[in-house]
C-alpha cells in the first residue's frame, strides 16, 4: 500500500498511471476524473455491479458511474457536510445546543453570539471555522453549501455552461454573505488556520464537515463535547451534495486486475462493509448497515437522515470538475482576502470556466 498526501496527489497519480511503471493495481479516486477526463479505469464486472446496485442506497449509485458505465465502489456514505457544534461554547454564549439554528439568518445571529474579541476588535474565538487555505477546489467545496442555500448553482444543469450560473445573482449574494463572515461580521477569521484544528481546540463554535470528522474528533479532540445537525437553509436547503464522489477504482493496465476484482468481490458484503467503516469512524455504504447499532449510536445519525430527506442539490461530476472548481475557488479566496468584490470576481471566474468547458 502507498499513502499519498491529498495536497498534490493528482500529479502523483497522473505520473504513475500514465507511466504504468509503479502504478497501483487499484486506487481511491474520483470516477469522472480518472475514468472520464482520463481513461485509466477498468469497467466493473457485471456480477459485482449487480451486487453493489442491489445493496447501495439509490442516491449513491451515480458515485461510481460515468456515462452509464460502472467503474467504482463508493468509499463513504456520509460524504457531505453537516453542522458540528461545540456544546460548551453554545452554552457559554447563551445558546441552546439542543435547538440549533435552522436558517442562515438564525445561524449568523448565533455565530455573532459565539464570537469573542480582543481589545483591538479582532476575534479570539469565532462562531464559524472557515476554510480559507489550501487548494481552491477544497475551498469551493466548503463554500457550496452556502451557494446552494441561496438557490445558486456553479454550472448549468447540463454542465456545459458557467456564465449565468457561477456569476448569477444568487451566487453573487451567496459569496457576499460568505465574504462578510470574515470582513464585515467578523464571525470567522483568516488568522485561525486549519478549521478542523480550530474547532478541535475550542476556538470555534461551529464547523461544517463530513461524517469522517466524527472519527477525527474522537481521536484528536476527545474532550470536545459536540452535536451534529443538518446544515441551515435559506432559499433552499443545501442537501447531501459533494464535489468529491470517492470510489475504489481498478487500474485498467494492471497485470493483476483480475485478482483485484476477486479481492473486491471477497469484501463486497454487509459484514466487511460495516467493519471497514467502523474502524475508519465513517458511515458504511450498504443500505442494510444504515440501521445498525453502530450507525444509530453515532451523533450524526438523525442529521444524516434529515439531510438525505431534503432535495438532492446540484452535482458537478464533470471530467474537468477540478479545473472548474479551481477557477471558481480562486474567486472565493479573493473575496475572503479582500482582493476583489463578488460580482467582478465571479464574472472573471465564469469566463474562465466557460473556456475550460470549451477546450
Amino acid at each position: 500500500m502507498v499513502t499519498i498526501p491529498y495536497q498534490g496527489y493528482e500529479a502523483k497519480y497522473l505520473a504513475a498511471l500514465v507511466g504504468k511503471s509503479g502504478a497501483p493495481d487499484f486506487f481511491n479516486g474520483i470516477v469522472h476524473q480518472w475514468c472520464g477526463q482520463y481513461d485509466f479505469c477498468d469497467k466493473m464486472p457485471a456480477d459485482l455491479e449487480k451486487t453493489w446496485s442491489e445493496n447501495l442506497p439509490k442516491y449513491m449509485l451515480a458515485v461510481g458511474q460515468f456515462k452509464g458505465g460502472t467503474y467504482g465502489i463508493p468509499i463513504e456514505h456520509g460524504n457531505f457536510q453537516q453542522m458540528y457544534i461545540d456544546v460548551e461554547l453554545f452554552k457559554k454564549a447563551g445558546l441552546n445546543p439542543d435547538r440549533p439554528p435552522k436558517t442562515l439568518d438564525e445561524w449568523l445571529a448565533a455565530m455573532k453570539k459565539l464570537s469573542v474579541y480582543d481589545a483591538k476588535g479582532e476575534p479570539t474565538q469565532v462562531g464559524f471555522a472557515l476554510r480559507h487555505k489550501g487548494h481552491p477546489v477544497g475551498i469551493t467545496d466548503k463554500f457550496l453549501p452556502f451557494a446552494h442555500a441561496f438557490g445558486a448553482r456553479m454550472l448549468s444543469p447540463g454542465l456545459d455552461r458557467a456564465t449565468g450560473f457561477a456569476n448569477g445573482p444568487e451566487m453573487v449574494a451567496a459569496l457576499q454573505f460568505y465574504g462578510d463572515l470574515v470582513t464585515k461580521d467578523k464571525v470567522a477569521s483568516l488568522a485561525f488556520g486549519n478549521p478542523e484544528d480550530a474547532f478541535g481546540q475550542k476556538r470555534a463554535g461551529v464547523i461544517f464537515r463530513e461524517s469522517w470528522y466524527f472519527g477525527w474528533l474522537k481521536k484528536n479532540a476527545p474532550d470536545v463535547a459536540f452535536k451534529v445537525y443538518a446544515l441551515p437553509c435559506a432559499k433552499a436547503c443545501p442537501g447531501a451534495g459533494n464535489l468529491f464522489p470517492w470510489s475504489n477504482l481498478v487500474y485498467k493496465n494492471s497485470p493483476h486486475k483480475l485478482v483485484v476484482w476477486d479481492f473486491l468481490r471477497f469484501i463486497s458484503n454487509a459484514k466487511d462493509d460495516l467493519e471497514q467503516h467502523q474502524l475508519q469512524g465513517i458511515l458504511p455504504v450498504w443500505t442494510v448497515n444504515l440501521e445498525t447499532p453502530y450507525v444509530k449510536g453515532r451523533p450524526d445519525y438523525a442529521s444524516t437522515r434529515e439531510m438525505l430527506a431534503q432535495p438532492v442539490p446540484p452535482n458537478y461530476y464533470h471530467p474537468k470538475s477540478n479545473e472548474l472548481a479551481t477557477a471558481f475557488g480562486e474567486a472565493v479566496v479573493g473575496v475572503l482576502y479582500g482582493k476583489g468584490q463578488p460580482k467582478p470576481s465571479l464574472d472573471e471566474a465564469a469566463a474562465r470556466m466557460d473556456r475550460i468547458l470549451k477546450d
